[in-house]
């Protein structure tokens, strides 16, 4: 295995990636390289080279770890098993292929769930409880997912009682389960069979510029899923995919409450994202809680949503102490949107089951293009609780709502509007508007819209367009609203009560 390793150093040196004077000290001093040619893989794209790859991991395991390296050309291969203390790096010009024989990626039982059998799909790179692991380079990991995409067509397709395809679901490109210290850096990752990137139960992760790019008709290719995770570092990253672009998760309903593990403590910075679901998203499982979340210097271009928290009846869990800061985005169809109701629920008492979002704040915001500003949506029984609002410049069709919020505060908010009310509240509580500048394209359009909403403090607020009335308000809960220091020349009334709005329920000081 020395021999292998210097024989890769030596070609290092001759494409002056290391400094030939210094050779036997950094020798000395760097873990091997070994070179998956070298235990028999075959660069040519047809020949499956599993075995050799996970040979050669093997031997690096066997000296104390080091890095398996797979230079130019293009590796079929089924699943590998990582291994801790070894890293695979793939060269410039390298693409590990993912085979398309079903048979190559075998069922898997990770362990994770607990009251359900959860056998799945082995993934392209697999790992189960190891530390000290990563995946480099410059190269390429090809999930080749069409089949993978068809099955599933086919699949929702046949009638109940029919034997399915995918029985055990579909591969990742890289799945990883309880690991610590990981470091997946460089790569670009291309047509995944399903998720992208699926990392559970690990802790101290770092993804640095890596792109993923799936095609937008591809089904659930979201791109990076940290998974009850902890201390995650994720930067410098493209990601242009069919669903999802980063999606926080800590398990799902029952399930996910009894791991009780969060997703805490991650950082997402400096990245772009195209198509997509939603750029940086949280849930909808999201069970065991999220919580200690920034995500910053963001460019959302075409993605369906910038913001997505999503979550419903029956999951549980808790939200909490997250900041979006410095988004740009643009023809993005719905910039924010925060749902307790993401899918279709009775009402319940307020129970485990309950989810919970709270302390949630998004500031410096550039929308333009984008048919709606916002949708904001709590339960009855569990409102959206200290959602703040800050510095944002908003050109939509349809303004901002929001439903079942207590403690809401938008602050430095200017928001320019097609259709209706640049602003509309129901069913809140303790609001605070400060410095909003409102621009309606009809001037029959209000403004605000509050309706049954109570304890409302509006203030330092203008209107920069003609309007009949700066603030409506609606409903006979609605009471407590304060109206003073405004600048309102433009509006023909600072407010009009309708809908069974009550006289004192707005006091204009």
């Amino acid at each position: 295995m020395k021999e292998t390793g210097r024989t890769v150093l030596q070609i290092l040196v001759a494409l002056g990636i290391l400094a030939s004077s210094g050779f036997v000290t950094q020798a000395a001093q760097m873990p091997l390289l070994f070179n998956v040619v070298e235990y028999g893989a075959v660069g040519e794209g047809k020949t499956l080279c599993t075995r050799a790859i996970q040979k050669a991991v093997k031997a690096c395991v066997a000296v104390g770890g080091g890095t398996v390296y797979f230079p130019a050309g293009k590796y079929l291969s089924g699943a590998i098993f990582l291994k801790s203390n070894v890293t695979l790096h793939i060269g410039q010009g390298a693409t590990l292929l993912a085979s398309t024989d079903f048979e190559d990626f075998p069922p898997l039982k990770p362990g994770w769930q607990v009251l359900s059998d959860d056998t799945r799909r082995s993934s392209l790179i697999t790992g189960l409880d190891l530390e000290n692991i990563a995946i480099t380079g410059r190269g390429t990991l090809n999930g080749q997912g069409k089949p993978w995409w068809q099955a599933l067509r086919k699949d929702k397709d046949k009638k109940k009682g029919e034997k399915k395809i995918l029985t055990h679901g579909r591969p990742r490109v890289i799945n990883l389960y309880r690991c610590r210290n990981v470091l997946i850096q460089g790569v670009t990752i291309v047509d995944s069979p399903s998720w992208t990137v699926h990392l559970v139960g690990c802790e101290n992760v770092v993804v640095e510029g890596i792109s993923i790019i799936n095609p937008e008709d591809s089904p659930n290719t979201d791109g990076i899923n940290p998974e009850s995770c902890r201390n995650v570092r994720i930067s410098n990253c493209f990601i242009d995919t069919g669903d999802d672009c980063i999606t926080l998760k800590s398990g799902r309903d029952e399930e996910g409450r009894l791991k009780a593990k969060p997703t805490e403590n991650v950082t997402i910075v400096n990245c772009v994202m195209y198509k997509g679901h939603g750029a940086v998203v949280i849930g909808s499982e999201m069970s065991g809680g999220v919580r200690n979340v920034t995500a910053s210097n963001i460019v959302c271009v075409g993605t369906d949503r910038a913001v997505r928290i999503k979550s419903t009846r029956g999951r549980g869990g808790v939200v909490e102490n997250i900041r979006y800061s410095n988004f740009v985005v643009e023809d993005v169809r719905e910039p924010i949107y925060i749902t307790s109701f993401y899918t279709k629920t009775d009402p319940e008492p307020v129970s485990e089951r309950t989810p919970v979002f709270r302390d949630i704040a998004i500031s410096h915001f550039t929308i333009k293009n984008s048919p709606c500003l916002a949708k904001i949506l709590g339960l009855p029984e569990m409102p959206i609780q200290g959602l703040r609002i800050t510095d944002m410049v908003a050109s939509t069709d349809v303004g901002l709502f929001c439903d079942n919020a207590v403690g809401l505060g938008l602050h430095n908010v200017r928001v320019a509007t097609g259709k209706g009310p640049a602003l509309h509240f129901k069913n809140c509580k303790d609001l605070e508007l400060f410095g909003i500048k409102t621009t309606n394209r009809r001037a029959s359009d209000p403004a605000i819209l509050l309706e049954d909403v109570e304890e409302a403090f509006v203030h330092g607020c203008r209107a920069l367009s003609e309007t009949d009335s700066f603030l409506e308000v609606r409903g006979k809960a609605s009471k407590g609203v304060v109206l003073t220091g405004n600048q309102l020349s433009s509006a023909k009334n600072s407010f009009v009560l309708r809908n069974g709005a009550e006289e004192g329920a707005v006091a204009e000081r």
